[in-house]
C-alpha cells in the first residue's frame, strides 16, 4: 500500500506511520509549513506540504500514486470557537476525502472519536444512537459527528469506501494532551482516586489504535465503523500507577468516597467552575467516566477484523511517562544552552 496520511505529527498518525513502516508500506505524510516533521522524515516518510484547510484541488495532485488514506488530522480539545474547530474537523475531512476520491484512491480510514455518542449510560456499541444532547461548549464532539456525516458524503458521492474509527482517549509517547495532564495528577506525594480506583476506565494505547488503522486498512470495508474504546482492561489506579512508574514518581494512592466526589462535581459544575485537570470536558461528563467502567467493549473490531492488541497497558503506560520525562529534560537542557 501507499498510504496518504494527515494527521502524521499527532498522536495516533505517528504511531501509525511508525507501524506502517515497519510492514513495508510507503507513506505520504501531509504536514503544514514550519510543523516538526524530524521524526517522520527520519522514520522513511515522503513529505508534502500543505494543509486539510485547501481545497480538494489543491489536494489532490499530493495524493498521486496513493493507493489509500488515513484521515487523522483534527483539533482535539484545543482552544478557538466552533467556526476553528469546524474548519478543520468538518471541512478538513470533505477536503481530504474528496482529493482522495478524485486522485483515484479506493479507500480511506477516518479517525473519528467515541465523543460522537455524547454522554453515555451502559455499555455502548456502533448500534447505539448518536443522536444524544451535546453540551453547547463540546465543539469537539459536535465536530467528530459532523467529520463522520461529511466522510459518508464523500463515500455516497463518489463511490469510495470508508472505514470510520472511532478511540476512546489516547495516551502514549508523543501524546501533549492525556498523558501530560495525568503526569501533574502523580507529580506530589500524594495522588487522589475517584471512588476506589478500581474501575476501568476508558483509554487506549496509540500503538494498539495503530493496530486497528492497518487491520482497517487491509480489511477495505467500506461502509464500516468501529469503536476503539478498550484495547485491555485498564483501571484508574493502573493508569495513574503506570504513568508515575515511568516518569519515577511513587505517590501514595488515597481514595475519595464516589459519593463526595459527586456531591463536589454537582456543586463545582453549579458554579460554573471546570473539571480540575480537564478543562476541555465537561464535568459530568468526567465524573461518570471516572467512577464508572469503560462503556465501549469494542467488541466488533475483533470479531470483523481480528484486532488483538498486542501492547499491554503494563509496559505502555511506563513508556510514555518516560517519554514524557524525556521531553522535560531535554527541554530543561535547551533553555541552559
Amino acid at each position: 500500500m501507499r498510504v496518504f496520511l494527515t494527521g502524521g505529527t499527532g498522536l495516533i498518525g505517528s504511531h501509525t506511520a511508525a507501524l506502517l513502516l515497519r510492514e513495508g508500506h510507503e507513506v505520504v505524510a501531509l504536514h503544514r509549513h514550519g510543523a516538526d516533521v524530524d521524526g517522520l522524515a527520519e522514520s522513511g516518510c515522503t513529505l508534502v506540504e500543505g494543509d486539510v484547510c485547501d481545497g480538494p484541488a489543491r489536494l489532490q495532485p499530493l495524493l498521486r500514486g496513493c493507493t489509500h488514506v488515513v484521515h487523522g488530522a483534527a483539533l482535539v480539545y484545543t482552544g478557538g470557537g466552533w467556526s476553528r474547530i469546524r474548519a478543520v474537523n468538518v471541512d478538513g475531512t470533505r477536503n481530504v476525502l474528496e482529493a482522495a476520491a478524485r486522485a483515484g484512491v479506493g479507500h480511506a480510514v477516518h479517525i473519528s472519536s467515541v465523543a460522537v455518542y455524547g454522554t453515555v449510560e451502559g455499555r455502548v456499541d456502533e448500534r447505539s444512537p448518536v443522536d444524544a444532547a451535546l453540551s453547547p461548549d463540546d465543539h469537539y464532539a459536535r465536530s467528530k459527528r459532523e467529520g463522520e456525516v461529511a466522510a459518508r458524503a464523500v463515500e455516497a458521492a463518489a463511490g469510495m469506501s470508508v472505514t470510520v474509527l472511532r478511540p476512546s482517549a489516547v495516551y502514549g509517547e508523543r501524546d501533549r494532551l492525556m498523558t501530560p495532564r495525568l503526569a501533574r495528577l502523580v507529580r506530589w506525594p500524594v495522588a487522589f482516586l475517584l471512588g476506589t480506583g478500581d474501575n476501568t476506565i476508558p483509554a487506549v494505547y496509540a500503538g494498539n489504535v495503530a493496530e486497528a488503522v492497518l487491520l482497517a486498512l487491509l480489511a477495505g470495508r467500506g461502509h464500516a465503523t468501529y469503536d476503539v474504546g478498550m484495547d485491555h482492561a485498564l483501571t484508574q489506579r493502573a493508569l495513574l500507577e503506570g504513568i508515575a512508574e515511568g516518569l519515577g514518581r511513587h505517590p501514595v494512592m488515597v481514595p475519595l468516597p464516589a459519593g463526595l466526589v459527586r456531591l463536589s462535581a454537582d456543586i463545582l459544575q453549579a458554579l460554573g467552575m471546570p473539571a480540575p485537570g480537564a478543562a476541555h470536558l465537561p464535568l459530568g461528563r468526567v465524573v461518570r467516566l471516572a467512577l464508572g467502567n469503560n462503556p465501549f467493549p469494542s467488541l466488533d473490531i475483533r470479531k470483523d477484523l481480528g484486532w488483538a492488541p498486542s501492547h499491554r497497558h503494563e509496559d505502555a503506560l511506563p513508556r510514555a511517562g518516560r517519554w514524557l520525562k524525556e521531553q522535560a529534560r531535554e527541554a530543561r537542557h535547551g533553555r541552559k544552552e
